[in-house]
């Protein structure tokens, strides 16, 4: 305990965007770092599409997105990636990866929005940099358990038992809900910029119908996975637009 709380007193940090008090033991440079060379081989290893109208029209979302997010003075590079896959995310450095498979299933630039915009606010929610930091809290105190039923006669037994509970409790207990968190609040942002600049952010929920429908049976339960269901997500897009005012959906 001792060695715990000197590190989260001197990494906690107030978000200047979002105004959330963030456990940040490591710095979005130091994470951008870390996934320079994973983005490069993302890129040497999937195929890229050459679809130039495609790419013109998710850049031109993107572009967008960055000005109303007021992170149109940073760098981003984006890359279609010629796959079938529903699926889109961020790396550390403002990387972002969208994949034809999520394009062809959305049904117009507003749809698409809904997701640029969730990644560009993982990026502005620091979560990256956020959730590595509360992996490394979560592993000094895995051991600091350790050590104590090792110096423990009536502990020292049940050992190896301890320490596989202790490491489902933080798994399920903390880091899956965390990510769960993330993808709420980055949902939220991503309407702030959609509605910002100028898309019908109406559409955000009927993404996530379409996701829904798309995914019956081929999810792990909620409990179980870093993302939320795609019906809770649109259950409390509703709710954030409704209450923002940005729409009456």
């Amino acid at each position: 305990a001792g060695t715990v709380v000197p590190i989260v007193a001197s990494g906690c940090s107030t978000n200047p965007d979002t105004g959330r008090n963030q456990l940040m033991l490591v710095g979005s440079d130091q994470i951008a770092a870390m996934a320079a060379s994973a983005w490069t081989d993302m890129k040497r290893q999937t195929p890229i599409s050459r679809d130039r109208g495609l790419n013109t029209r998710v850049n031109r979302i993107m572009d967008k997105i960055a000005v109303s997010s007021n992170r149109s003075d940073q760098e981003w590079e984006l890359q279609v990636f010629d796959t079938d896959d529903v699926n889109a995310f961020v790396m550390p450095g403002n990387k972002v990866g969208v994949y034809r498979g999520l394009t062809e299933m959305t049904e117009n630039d507003d749809q698409i929005a809904t997701v640029i915009g969730h990644e560009v606010g993982h990026v502005v929610g620091r979560h990256s940099a956020e959730r590595f930091s509360q992996q490394i809290l979560g592993q000094v105190a895995l051991v600091g358990a350790q050590i104590a039923v090792s110096q423990s006669d009536s502990l020292k037994q049940y050992g190896q038992e301890i320490a596989v509970l202790g490491g489902a409790a933080l798994q399920f207990g903390v880091l899956l809900p965390y990510s769960r968190q993330h993808e709420y609040e980055a949902d939220r942002l991503g309407v702030d910029y959609m509605y910002r600049a100028g898309y019908q952010v109406k559409e955000a929920p009927r993404l996530w119908d379409l996701m829904d429908a798309r995914s019956q049976g081929q999810r792990p339960l909620e409990f179980m996975s870093t993302h939320p269901y795609p019906q809770n997500r649109k259950n409390e897009l509703v709710s954030y637009i409704n209450a923002r005012g940005y729409d009456l959906v």
